[in-house]
């Protein structure tokens, strides 16, 4: 089974907003990453929340890779005068 992005029942993406993030060395065998993220609760509130997961060394290679190619897609085709 291949992953999915979470929808809302729409069908529109769920995005949560990432605050800040953090990695470390566990072990010497794993990367720690810590994300950060604002969630809306019902009500309107907005919550602070995180999550930590532990990479190889290869996962984050292949993390940056993707990252790094969506980055630079986005940015080639913004519209010339659009703030990043």
């Amino acid at each position: 089974m291949s992953i999915q992005l979470e929808t809302d029942e729409s069908g529109n993406m769920v995005l949560r907003p990432v605050t800040d993030w953090i990695t470390a060395a566990a072990a010497n065998i794993v990367v720690v990453l810590g994300i950060q993220y604002t969630e809306m609760l019902a009500g309107g509130e907005i919550a602070k929340k995180s999550v930590q997961f532990g990479l190889t060394p290869q996962q984050c290679l292949e993390l940056a890779e993707m990252l790094t190619k969506q980055a630079k897609t986005l940015l080639v085709d913004r519209p010339p005068g659009k703030a990043n």
